[in-house]
């Protein structure tokens, strides 16, 4: 049960943070401060490497469910499995969802 929650968890915390404007756009004005600008098209592009991250789901999940094994992972030797699996689930529930990344 702890690790569906994670994974939720990790799937919600990156789609927040890749998607969502948030209250008074403190989202969008987060991603702009941290480098993404947005193409003619409106499709956002990041400028250096944290910026790419925080444009793709799959970028971003990897980093998030790093941070949410750290507090689910029963042993040390499972914290790469755990993070890697984290990562894994936000994406196929992203994909189920969304149909995109």
């Amino acid at each position: 049960m702890n690790l569906l929650i994670a994974a939720l968890a990790t799937w919600r915390l990156t789609t927040l943070l890749v998607n969502e404007d948030g209250p008074l756009d403190m989202l969008v004005k987060f991603r702009s401060f941290i480098g993404i600008k947005w193409d003619a098209q409106s499709e956002p592009y990041g400028t250096n490497f944290i910026a790419e991250a925080f444009t793709c789901v799959w970028c971003l999940s990897i980093w998030i469910g790093a941070v949410v094994a750290i507090f689910v992972t029963p042993t040390l030797i499972w914290y790469p499995a755990y993070a890697l699996a984290l990562s894994a689930a936000a994406i196929i529930i992203e994909e189920t969802i969304n149909g995109k990344s």
